[in-house]
């Protein structure tokens, strides 16, 4: 699909294809107006009173609204899950210093490995769409497994032991978070119904201004570029673990490689 293609642009051909889009539209309805002018039917059409874009216009901004909240909360989301999965590996690394020697390498060792792990697979996976369940966090499932093997000699181990292990099943439910959040998008559908609204709201413009092009030029100019700002927006920030726009990086989880 060609929003799709957009979001997978960089911030600033995302921006150019947007405006562009826009003003492209509001170009061709406004030449359509103008031949509608000089037909029979022409004149019925500026007795459209102004007041109808005021409804239309309320219905395309609450659309905008929801979708605008669902992509930032989408966001905050994305930025919590990449902390919280880095804070929980983190803490296992540190809790795993007061095990037995053997157990604090092993378990250090998978934690290693499984941002590594990130670094190969997960992150390229969601960059290009293809992230999912079936590829399992392994070295993750074996650190966990290391610790629920140990047999702790002391209640200071029993207690360090249990909250490693807490500690990597929050890691894995951050991980299964992201990758769900990776797949989440805006609808072609949703998409599909900004446009045609764009449309109708560009339309009533031309109708209402039907002898006065310059007038409807200079109207649909304004509402195009306000439209093009919000649809740039959202199709920036829309795919956060996808290529194109603004894409999350594994800041925090490669602190702890550097650690």
């Amino acid at each position: 699909m060609m929003i799709a293609w957009i979001e997978a642009q960089s911030t600033a051909v995302i921006g150019v294809l947007t405006f562009a889009m826009c003003y492209a539209l509001a170009a061709c309805i406004l030449a359509a107006t103008a031949l509608v002018a000089h037909c029979r039917v022409g004149g019925e059409f500026k007795f459209i009173i102004p007041v109808l874009l005021t409804p239309i216009s309320v219905i395309a901004g609450l659309l905008i609204a929801f979708l605008a909240a669902r992509v930032w909360t989408n966001l905050d989301h994305a930025q919590g899950y990449v902390a919280a999965e880095a804070s929980a590996i983190r803490e296992a690394a540190l809790l795993a210093d007061a095990l037995p020697d053997p157990v604090r390498r092993a378990v250090r060792a998978d934690l290693r490995q499984h941002l590594a792990f990130i670094d190969d697979h997960d992150w390229p996976d969601m960059l290009a769409g293809r992230a999912n369940f079936r590829r399992p966090p392994q070295f993750l499932t074996e650190a966990q497994a290391t610790l629920l093997g140990f047999d702790a000699a002391t209640s200071g181990q029993r207690v360090a032991q249990e909250r490693s292990v807490v500690a990597i099943e929050r890691a894995l439910e951050a991980r299964r978070g992201r990758i769900l959040l990776s797949n989440a998008v805006v609808s072609p559908a949703q998409w599909a119904v900004i446009f045609i609204l764009d449309g109708v709201i560009l339309t009533t413009i031309g109708f209402v201004h039907i002898d006065r092009r310059w007038t409807a030029a200079a109207a649909m100019a304004l509402y195009s570029t306000a439209l093009a700002a919000c649809l740039m927006l959202l199709l920036i920030h829309d795919r956060p673990f996808a290529v194109g726009g603004y894409v999350l990086q594994p800041e925090a989880l490669h602190q702890l490689g550097a650690d």
